[in-house]
């Protein structure tokens, strides 16, 4: 049904399949931190105990982001009239599937190192403990970092090499703000509260890269999306600090 006064193109937004599935990334991000804190989630998997459920949610959420990541990445090249240009298809899957495997290899070790070094390794620090400790704190989160800037960066670049030709309507910043400033929160959450080491580094050097690409192409959506989302979690991260 139409508002009276408004046309239909204000108030439907032009790129509803691409929220849905930012929606269903940020529900992601509420699910990862609702698994954190849950207290119900400590409990072991199996009766050997294997692995808590934490853990075991942890590694099937990020199977879901990378999926979805995926899923973005499709519909931004399949969605775009331009011209399909094979060797850029084939070199962003290239990177996007390095990205991806080093995405999984930090969950992989950091999940798994994070409960034995909390089981076992709480009161004393023998040198397995240590080893234990430095993947869990050190290597996995590196990895990880490595993995997560890759994954985003490929999309920031699909966006670029394969641009829509349908201009955000006003619905649709209010949706890109919105769920983008869900990632924000994650990159905050991560930043002003966690060891973060040289991880704002990297996080403000993808920033750079973010609004350099949106300047160039300041009508892309998914620019939008990851410009937003990064200046607002460096920014919640300068004011935390700060206070």
């Amino acid at each position: 049904m139409k508002t009276p006064g408004l046309p239909a193109r204000v108030i439907r937004p032009a790129h509803g399949r691409l929220h849905v599935l930012l929606t269903l990334d940020s529900l992601v991000v509420v699910l990862i931190s609702v698994n954190r804190k849950a207290d119900g989630v400590l409990a072991p998997v199996a009766d050997n105990g294997f692995l808590r459920l934490v853990e075991v949610d942890n590694m099937l959420l990020g199977l879901c982001t990378v999926l979805l990541y995926y899923l973005v990445a499709a519909h931004l090249v399949t969605g775009s009239r331009h011209r399909v240009r094979p060797r850029a298809v084939l070199g962003l899957g290239a990177v996007f599937t390095l990205g991806a495997y080093l995405y999984a290899l930090s969950l992989g070790d950091h999940e798994i190192t994070n409960y034995l070094h909390g089981r076992f390794c709480a009161e004393s620090l023998p040198e397995v403990c240590r080893v234990i400790a430095f993947n869990d704190d050190v290597f996995s989160d590196i990895v990880f970092l490595c993995g997560f800037t890759v994954l985003n960066v490929t999309i920031m670049l699909t966006q670029l090499l394969f641009p829509t030709d349908r201009a955000p309507r006003p619905w649709d910043n209010v949706l890109l703000v919105v769920n983008a400033l869900f990632i924000g929160a994650g990159i905050t959450a991560n930043l002003a509260f966690e060891k973060a080491g040289f991880d704002t580094l990297v996080i403000g050097a993808t920033a750079v890269v973010a609004l350099f690409l949106l300047l160039r192409s300041p009508r892309q959506p998914m620019l939008r999306y990851y410009g937003v989302a990064y200046t607002a979690g460096l920014l919640a991260t300068v004011l935390i600090e700060a206070a």
